[in-house]
């Protein structure tokens, strides 16, 4: 074999390798890019216990991410946020004329998957973090909002009803919560899911404790 022939041959052995390579280093990224998880969702959050008798049935917003260690194992990172009215014996106490409460957590959730290769995949999730719950105190008044017109390029003042926060109670601490849930395909690519959870927060002398249901996506 003469030596232009035998670095023709050796050229393709080496190109042959690289394209294996390549094409398992490609597959094996694509294997990850799929571990990743992301979610985002929203419902209904029902209290229970004794801060049932001070705050309202609120909603709930939450979004993640996370990895999938493996088909039936997942963890995610998640951020909630919790929108609570106030009763009025709160108000009476407080001697004032408004209120709201909100609660946000970051929480650590633990997902177990119990039938990850059926359309409907039933679930077990959990979560351990922190929660931070805000009650602020408030008073109606009118404030001056200015706007743009862009038909008339100018801009004017109108005046809209307004909230004063007289004050509010803040308290923060360790809760977590345990549920169950299903998730199916949707669209692109995306799973529909639905869960409900029991809830509790340490959020001072009174702690939050609620069921949250919540339906959203992910991916």
């Amino acid at each position: 074999m003469s030596t232009t022939n035998y670095l023709r041959v050796s050229y393709r052995k080496y190109a042959l390798v690289a394209v294996v390579l390549l094409t398992t280093t490609i597959s094996g990224r694509a294997q990850d890019e799929r571990r990743l998880t992301l979610n985002a969702g929203a419902g209904f959050s029902p209290l229970v216990g004794q801060i049932s008798d001070r705050l309202n049935n609120g909603w709930n917003i939450t979004v993640g991410g996370g990895y999938r260690f493996t088909r039936h194992f997942e963890t995610n990172l998640q951020f909630t946020y919790d929108g609570f009215g106030v009763r009025q014996v709160v108000l009476t106490e407080a001697a004032v004329p408004g209120a709201n409460s909100h609660m946000w957590s970051i929480t650590v959730d633990p997902k177990l998957r119990l039938r990850p290769s059926r359309r409907v995949d039933p679930y077990f999730v959990g979560g351990v973090g922190y929660y931070r719950r805000t009650i602020e105190f408030t008073q109606p008044t009118l404030t001056p909002v200015f706007f743009f017109d862009p038909f008339f390029d100018t801009f004017f003042s109108e005046v809209v009803p307004a909230d004063i926060v007289l004050g509010d109670i803040t308290r923060g601490g360790v809760g977590g919560s345990l549920g169950v849930g299903f998730d199916l395909p949707f669209v692109g690519g995306t799973r529909f899911f639905a869960e409900a959870r029991y809830q509790y927060a340490s959020t001072g002398n009174i702690p939050t404790r609620g069921v949250p249901l919540t339906l959203g996506i992910s991916w």
